[in-house]
């Protein structure tokens, strides 16, 4: 059968700190006082603070360099490819799940988005003088972030060339194979928008 007084009628039978002596009462108090600042203090022997900026994990010397190499290899075959108008190649630098933002088009979701978006673009133009400046790349496991500038000039079929400056921001994937690949990619001119 089961009791309809519930917990707080336990509670309430439970002997009380009232009926034990002093002594015990103190005794206690004390001791449970301790158990909670031992509970609540930190050890002190911890490593300082480290700076934010500070990577945790600082890949090898020859690993950072390896990727580098790499990535700035495809970056040259993928240029090479754009001005020649090769957009398979251009597009075989992509993830299947890549994602690219570029300047006044709705994001390419995929490789086949970015094939479509580079046969787009180069129906409508050609690219010449071509540069990637590499400033920076971070490693970490199997992900580069790279950040750098880039410079080209854009011929339309018809009318004036424009050359064209600005930044991107590229996140390279190391996949199965060892192969670096696009996973994202985000680039926006430097030059002042059109009034």
């Amino acid at each position: 059968m089961r009791s309809t007084y519930g917990a707080s009628a336990l509670w309430r039978c439970s002997p009380s700190l009232a009926v034990l002596p002093v002594r015990v009462q103190t005794s206690l108090v004390t001791i449970v006082s301790l158990l909670l600042v031992a509970a609540c203090s930190t050890k002190n022997d911890a490593a300082p603070p480290r700076d934010s900026a500070a990577p945790a994990y600082a890949p090898a010397a020859d690993e950072a360099t390896a990727a580098r190499a790499a990535i700035d290899s495809l970056n040259a075959r993928f240029l090479a490819a754009i001005q020649r108008g090769d957009v398979s190649t251009a597009a075989s630098n992509h993830a299947d799940d890549a994602v690219v933002m570029i300047p006044n088009e709705k994001a390419w979701r995929g490789r086949d988005a970015v094939q479509k978006g580079f046969a787009g673009i180069l129906s409508q133009m050609s690219v010449k003088d071509a540069k990637f400046t590499t400033e920076d790349v971070m490693l970490r496991g199997d992900l580069v972030v790279e950040t750098g500038a880039y410079s080209w000039t854009l011929q339309p079929k018809s009318g004036k060339a424009t050359k064209d400056e600005g930044k991107y921001l590229t996140v390279w994937r190391r996949d199965s194979t060892g192969t670096w690949k696009i996973i994202r990619d985000i680039s926006n001119t430097d030059l002042p928008a059109k009034k």
